[in-house]
């Protein structure tokens, strides 16, 4: 043998594999889990104590939340005879519909229950009765309580408007129009200090009138947008944004619609907003409108549509990544198919008497951050 030559003895008992062991903690929450669905996440809770302790901290839950509410499928919770009730919002409308049943919070009947708003698997709530309101996560069942004895917090139908919204520190938030003897005030109740704060009047008095029909609030981009139907004929619909950063509620540019125009609805779809806005007359037609910038585009039309359940003031909910779920206050529920023409893009799926919901992605949100 040479004697310059070198022998080389590999050792064939190392273990050339990486497990997920071998992560880091940071890899491991920030890459991995938090792309897993929230079901997900309570079985793998319980492999060992450090893992219960990293996937139940309010920085992985937070994390994980605003990945999976932009990336995974949505949900709807629907209420209505009897029942309460989550299943997909996009589905083959031809299979049986995947409901899932849950059970309402506080033991309370359904009649008693209105659906307000929803935003990063919360969803606000409200009770007949007693006007009061609660924060809810269907997927958890953890609940809050928000009104306070001084009648924060309880919202009157008809004549209130909520939205819930993410702060700038990152705070849970919930905004609350109140129409009162002819003037609006604005609160917002804080989760984490559980408290309400006084944020002034609306400026614009000619808004304040009861023949103002106020939708609830869409958050998009540090922005509340609120859709205001008058009901006076002709008056058309104006829109108005709560900007979180300087608590400043103002007038919004909104779609080139006409003064026959029924009730708009917006929705986030793939990070920017859009809202659909029916129109009774002349050739009753549905519209979907995206907001670029200061302006809004038309991006999709169809005319003489069916059935005309659609119209009259139906649309309430609606939300889509190519097919939108359209959900009428008569109790009849529609999928929309944008990429199909005519009567082909309707596609009936089933009709409870007294539906009423909010579209959600479930997520571990506590009503507390």
């Amino acid at each position: 043998m040479n004697p310059s030559t070198k022998i080389v003895r590999i050792n064939v008992n190392v273990r050339l594999t990486t497990s997920i062991d071998d992560l880091p903690t940071d890899i491991l929450s920030s890459e991995i889990l938090v792309r897993l669905p929230a079901k997900c996440i309570g079985v793998y809770r319980t492999v060992s104590k450090q893992w219960l302790s990293l996937l139940s901290s309010k920085k992985f839950i937070l994390l994980h939340c605003r990945h999976i509410s932009t990336s995974y499928k949505q949900m709807f919770f629907s209420v209505a005879l009897f029942q309460s009730s989550v299943f997909p919002v996009t589905f083959d409308p031809s299979d049986y519909l995947p409901k899932t049943l849950i059970p309402l919070p506080t033991n309370t009947y359904w009649y008693d229950i209105l659906v307000l708003t929803s935003f990063d698997g919360l969803v606000c709530l409200s009770f007949r009765e007693t006007q009061k309101m609660i924060l809810w996560n269907p997927l958890t069942h953890a609940t809050k309580f928000v009104s306070s004895t001084l009648s924060r917090g309880r919202f009157k139908q008809k004549t209130d408007a909520v939205g819930l919204y993410v702060s700038p520190s990152n705070e849970n938030m919930l905004l609350h129009a109140k129409r009162r003897n002819g003037s609006m005030k604005l609160y917002k109740y804080s989760s984490r200090c559980d408290s309400w704060r006084k944020m002034g009047f609306v400026d614009e008095r000619k808004y304040h009138n009861y023949k103002m029909s106020w939708s609830n609030g869409t958050f998009f981009q540090g922005v509340v947008y609120f859709i205001v139907k008058v009901d006076a004929a002709g008056m058309g619909n104006y829109l108005f944004g709560f900007h979180v950063d300087s608590d400043e509620l103002k007038s919004k540019p909104k779609p080139a619609t006409t003064k026959h125009d029924g009730d708009g609805s917006l929705v986030v779809v793939r990070n920017q907003l859009h809202m659909f806005v029916a129109n009774s007359l002349p050739n009753w037609s549905l519209h979907l409108w995206r907001m670029d910038g200061e302006n809004w585009t038309k991006i999709w039309v169809r005319q003489n549509i069916l059935p005309p359940s659609l119209f009259g003031r139906t649309i309430t909910y609606v939300v889509s990544t190519g097919k939108f779920l359209v959900v009428s206050r008569s109790g009849t529920v529609f999928q929309i198919d944008t990429t199909k023409n005519g009567i082909e893009c309707y596609h009936p799926v089933f009709s409870e008497s007294s539906i009423q919901g909010a579209v959600y992605t479930e997520t571990l949100m506590s009503p507390d951050f």
